[in-house]
């Protein structure tokens, strides 16, 4: 019987944990322009934030290349 609960708690929250994942969506896309706090990102295809959402932003530095 105490195998069965934690099987399935373990299962409830693994679904929870997966469900939370699941929400946040991905864009990708370039500032356009950056003055006096406000930021101007163009959107690659298609995201669903709207005007109003709070967002997170992870900026990637451009790679270099060197040659010979």
């Amino acid at each position: 019987m105490r195998k069965k609960l934690t099987a399935l708690a373990l299962a409830a929250f693994f679904t929870v944990g997966l469900s939370g994942v699941s929400m946040a969506s991905k864009c990708k896309g370039e500032v356009v322009k950056n003055e006096a706090g406000e930021m101007v990102i163009k959107l690659k295809g298609e995201c669903k934030a709207k005007a109003g959402d709070s967002v997170k932003i992870k900026v990637k530095a451009a790679q270099k290349v060197e040659g010979c």
